[in-house]
C-alpha cells in the first residue's frame, strides 16, 4: 500500500494536498534539473580528480577554522586562507566540479522557485522583492 493511501485512510478523509505533494514530487525527479544535478554528482563520484579536489578544499577549511579557535598564527592562517582561495579557483574551472556545482544551483533554484510558489498560494505573498533580478518569473 502506498503512502499517499495510507496517510489518507488514517485521515478518513481526502487529501487532494497528499496527491499533490505526490505528483510534484514524481514532476521534480524527472524535471531536467533534477536530472542534470543526479548525472553530475555520479561524474563527480567516479572522478578521482574531483573527489581529490574537494576533499582538499574541506580540508583546508577545518584548518582554517580550527587556526582560528587554537589562535594560529596570522600570517599562517592567511597562508591557508590564500590557499583555499587557490583551490576554490581550481574547483571553479575543473570541468566535473563545475558541472556539479552548476547542476546543484541550478536544482536549488528550481526548488526555491517552487516554495516561493507554494508559499504565495499559502499567504498571498508574492515573495517578489520588486527586482527582476532574483525573480524566477511573476505568478
Amino acid at each position: 500500500m502506498n503512502q499517499t493511501r495510507i496517510f489518507t485512510e488514517r485521515q478518513g478523509n481526502s487529501m487532494d494536498y497528499v496527491e499533490a505533494a505526490s505528483a510534484l514530487g514524481e514532476a521534480i525527479k524527472e524535471s531536467p534539473e533534477f536530472i542534470a544535478w543526479q548525472n553530475a554528482e555520479l561524474a563527480l563520484l567516479q572522478d578521482e580528480k574531483g573527489q581529490e579536489l574537494i576533499n582538499d578544499f574541506k580540508d583546508l577549511q577545518r584548518k582554517i577554522v580550527n587556526g582560528s579557535r587554537d589562535n594560529m598564527d596570522k600570517d599562517e592562517l592567511e597562508k591557508i586562507r590564500d590557499t583555499l582561495m587557490d583551490k576554490q579557483k581550481e574547483l571553479n574551472e575543473y570541468e566535473i566540479t563545475k558541472n556539479y556545482f552548476d547542476g546543484k544551483k541550478g536544482f536549488e533554484d528550481m526548488m526555491r522557485t517552487i516554495n516561493d510558489i507554494i508559499q504565495h498560494f499559502i499567504t498571498g505573498d508574492s515573495g517578489c522583492g520588486g527586482s527582476c533580478a532574483t525573480c524566477g518569473g511573476c505568478h
